[in-house]
């Protein structure tokens, strides 16, 4: 029942965001306040803050309630991350939103020439982050040697080991060529930590960040590493392992392709390094026939109100609504409405690259265990 609240009150304030940009879009700026768009903004405010409220104190998700059997079925079929439709809204929304604010802001009340001088970077944002937004939420294309993953399992031969979970790691370093000796620049990356039957540890990252954020694999990883915590999962490698060291070996980032698949039949996609695999690549007894027609499923991330985060991209968002406010009401003059449309949407613009920032640097330890950082300077 909470979870269904939540997601509603997710799903209201993307309607009412969408309402208000809309409002923007089609009313040019008139005398008087603007109560329409100001009542949307309202509810779009409240319906975040209910739900900022009511996962604010979101607690980890543990192991599911009731155990299940070994998996010993293996799946063939490993889709790709399913569309996150709510971040999909949310980007178009956000796409939109600065344009439409200076649109309204400006249209009618300055010179022509300074509105389109405004226009043009402001339309040049919005087909940046409609691109993207195709780009990696509605086409999801996997990387190529995740697919050479997929295929294999498809075509019935994986390479399978079975692992204890020990959940998400996020570790912190400070590279062997870093020069500053007074409050270093860390590095930060996180894992799923696993240890095999023999007691050998072993780790996978999620798929490489892309520019919309927050980062789904990061949030895969920190939804899946609690959840399974001290459970049984498989790890997948391709059958044709030999042919992705040789072009891994000439990359930026030499890792190989896996799935980390849960006895629940929940999955994530990852990379693990060339280091500590090949004991397990050349065992030919893991070498796993799977099952036609059976399905792993990527897990789906469920967000929740962090300060490092939301309350970053909140305070830009305020920021636009205090510049925009007097504009609604009609209490300035035209130049100063420009003025405070650039303003607006400068903040608008600033808030998703905020929250992207804070869900990089800042770990959440109730989802991630935070090991003390490490100085590569001194190993």
């Amino acid at each position: 029942m909470r979870h269904t609240v939540t997601e509603s009150l997710r799903a209201a304030a993307l309607v009412c965001a969408a309402v208000a940009v809309a409002l923007f879009l089609v009313h040019d700026r008139t005398d008087g306040a603007r109560w329409d768009v100001l009542a949307a903004v309202l509810a779009t405010t409240a319906c975040t803050g209910a739900w900022a409220l009511l996962t604010r104190r979101e607690a980890p998700l543990g192991p599911p309630e009731q155990a299940p059997g070994p998996m010993t079925a293996l799946p063939s079929v490993l889709p790709r991350n399913p569309v996150d439709w709510y971040l999909t809204a949310g980007a178009t929304v956000y796409a939109f939103a600065p344009w439409a604010v200076f649109r309204y802001a400006a249209h009618g009340e300055v010179h022509i020439a300074y509105v389109v001088l405004g226009a043009l970077p402001l339309f040049t944002w919005t087909a940046v982050v409609l691109f993207l937004t195709v780009k990696h939420l509605l086409v999801r294309r996997l990387p190529e040697a995740q697919r050479l993953l997929a295929a294999d399992a498809r075509a019935g031969r994986v390479i399978a080991v079975r692992f204890e979970s020990a959940g998400g790691e996020w570790n912190r370093i400070v590279p062997e060529d870093c020069t500053k000796l007074i409050d270093p620049p860390v590095e930060h990356a996180q894992h799923l930590k696993l240890q095999d039957a023999k007691g050998k540890w072993y780790g996978t990252h999620g798929l490489l960040s892309t520019l919309m954020g927050p980062d789904h694999a990061r949030n895969q990883l920190a939804f899946f590493g609690p959840r399974f915590k001290g459970r049984q999962v498989w790890v997948y490698w391709p059958e044709r392992w030999q042919p992705v060291l040789a072009a891994t070996r000439n990359s930026n980032r030499p890792a190989y392709p896996v799935a980390v698949i849960a006895d629940t039949g929940d999955m994530v996609w990852g990379y693990a390094a060339l280091d500590y695999t090949d004991r397990y690549l050349t065992d030919p007894t893991n070498l796993h026939a799977t099952t036609p027609g059976l399905r792993a499923r990527p897990v789906r991330p469920r967000p929740y109100f962090r300060p490092a985060v939301h309350g970053r991209m909140l305070l830009w968002l305020a920021l636009a609504l205090a510049a925009l406010t007097p504009v609604l009401l009609g209490l300035v003059s035209d130049e100063l409405s420009a003025l405070l449309g650039i303003v607006a949407a400068l903040a608008v613009m600033g808030a998703l690259p905020a929250a992207r920032r804070g869900n990089t640097l800042v770990p959440d330890p109730s989802r991630w265990t935070l090991p003390p950082v490490v100085d590569f300077r001194t190993q």
